[in-house]
């Protein structure tokens, strides 16, 4: 599963924030979780993917957006728990056959 952090800038405060509640929360996923960020002022590769997301959800997508397998799942830095919550509903549904 691909989790995406979309941020202005590297090392803005939202972005240092966002990705360490991430990270922090992959961690507990035994690597089943990748963690991407997306930062749009970043380069080429991570302009063109923030666009690419932003067409896949219809919509200007602001700072920060936590994806989840190119869906939107938060428009700001969730807490823990929530997160968690989020990252273990999105597996189940994969694991679960259409």
């Amino acid at each position: 599963m691909l989790v995406e952090i979309i941020c202005e800038r590297y090392h803005c405060v939202m972005y240092d924030y966002a990705i360490t509640t991430v990270e922090f929360v992959a961690e507990d996923f035994l690597g089943r979780v990748e963690v991407r960020p997306i930062v749009r002022r970043g380069n080429k590769e991570n302009a063109e993917r923030y666009l690419e997301l932003c067409r896949l959800n219809g919509r200007h997508l602001s700072v920060p957006t936590i994806l989840i397998d190119s869906r939107v799942a938060f428009t700001d830095v969730p807490g823990p728990e929530e997160l968690r919550q989020a990252i273990e509903k999105a597996l189940a549904d994969e694991e679960t056959p259409a």
